[in-house]
């Protein structure tokens, strides 16, 4: 039983890990036809491990309808992100583009850490 759970695990694990996404960046991500679902964070930040484990969860549930980008503040791409935005100081939040960023909404951190309230945003957003 005990290697049949670990088994399991393992390739939940992997099936998350592996998950492919078109954009990479938030760069790619915005000129994307496709919404973004972008996460911004910093390892600091309370939270950031459990919101980075469940937005990799939606991504395994909605990778094809969206781009799911991570987007690290202390990363090069962050300079390119805050000539349009300001970055929230309640770190860690999501942010959802669509049309070039023309639309986006900000889900908060008590929505994305629960799983129904994050996919209802996510369905949403998409109409």
């Amino acid at each position: 039983m005990k290697k049949i759970l670990l088994l399991m695990v393992s390739l939940f694990t992997f099936t998350l890990t592996t998950q492919v996404s078109n954009a990479t960046t938030y760069t790619e991500g915005i000129k994307d036809s496709k919404p973004m679902a972008l996460l911004i964070y910093a390892d600091w930040a309370d939270n950031a491990s459990d919101m980075i484990g469940q937005f990799k969860i939606q991504e395994a549930k909605y990778g094809k309808l969206y781009n799911f980008v991570l987007l690290n503040i202390a990363s090069a791409d962050t300079r390119e992100f805050n000539k349009k935005y300001h970055i929230y100081p309640n770190l860690p939040y999501v942010l959802l583009y669509k049309d070039g960023g023309k639309i986006s909404r900000y889900i908060q951190q008590n929505c994305v850490l629960d799983n129904a309230c994050f996919a209802e945003k996510l369905d949403f957003f998409i109409k």
